[in-house]
């Protein structure tokens, strides 16, 4: 046995839930769970060669493109944009009156101070529900982790096992707050399980916000590594960062996230834990499990 669980039978008293972004990371976690839970589902996504290997009712598209005479949701589907924010005006258009509801996942990004194309298309998909007549729910999770192939934690571990040595602003005081990607999945699910949870904006992360430098000690510990992590000024940090476009085999770290290093990125995740029931799992479990599936 693969200790693999199998796919349940689809039920067919259940709505039939629509997933673009199907392809995605998160996406795919998502089609595997829906589909172990006996969901009807329709996988929505631009990659053919991962779709065709996806577990459900599979639609090729692009919402890049012009998608006006694509009929495929019905009434009473419930839909998930895991593509990105930034399609959510997209998938409303294609979404017809008596959908059960339409669950965005969002980003923590919007509460950014720094300008940011990303945060803002945040904060335009939030406004475009709000004034949807559409029945919705938006997700914001702070920063993802733990999917395959991510590129927040993994990309940390990276550069942790290549230098050791890692400059911050302020020595990394700044909190964040990171969630397990199964906890994001987790999440969606439970909003699916309450037809009557509408018209509503709810934070995920983790259980506790922690400064940076202890974060990246929690990286290096999971990944077998070790970090030192030293104060750096602002402006010696950012030229720093654009040398890393130049040199091969490093992660290429952007300005905009060098600047948002400076920003606590701590939510209030009440709503999560009082309206979803769910309580997100500690840190060091979530990197202990992210880095046991690259032994």
């Amino acid at each position: 046995m693969s200790g693999v669980p199998l796919e349940a039978m689809p039920e067919p008293n259940r709505p039939r839930i629509v997933v673009f972004g199907a392809t995605g990371r998160l996406g795919r976690l998502l089609v595997h769970r829906l589909g172990q839970q006996g969901h009807r589902v329709l996988s929505i996504g631009r990659n053919t060669k991962i779709l065709a290997k996806l577990p459900a009712e599979r639609l090729v598209l692009d919402l890049m493109q012009d998608n006006s005479g694509m009929k495929d949701i019905r009434r009473g589907d419930v839909v998930i944009n895991a593509a990105h924010a930034r399609f959510t005006s997209a998938i409303i258009e294609l979404c017809p009156p008596g959908i059960e509801k339409l669950i965005v996942i969002g980003s923590t990004r919007y509460l950014t101070r720094i300008p940011d194309v990303k945060a803002g298309e945040v904060r335009a998909a939030a406004l475009h529900l709000q004034s949807s007549p559409l029945p919705w729910v938006l997700l914001h999770p702070t920063m993802i982790y733990g999917a395959e192939g991510e590129s927040n934690v993994q990309r940390m571990a990276a550069l942790i096992k290549r230098f050791h040595i890692v400059p911050l602003p302020g020595g990394g005081r700044s909190m964040i707050q990171p969630i397990h990607v199964q906890d994001v999945v987790e999440a969606v699910m439970r909003v699916i399980a309450r037809p009557g949870l509408r018209n509503a904006a709810i934070h995920l992360g983790g259980p506790e916000a922690i400064p940076y430098w202890k974060f990246l000690q929690e990286i290096a510990e999971a990944a077998g590594s070790w970090v030192k992590v030293v104060p750096l000024p602002l402006a010696l940090l950012r030229m720093a960062a654009r040398l890393t476009a130049l040199v091969p085999g490093v992660p290429v770290i952007k300005d905009a996230e060098v600047l948002r290093l400076q920003e606590d990125k701590a939510v209030d995740i009440s709503g999560m834990e009082e309206t979803l029931k769910l309580s997100p799992r500690p840190l060091k479990e979530g990197l202990a499990a992210t880095f046991s599936k690259q032994d």
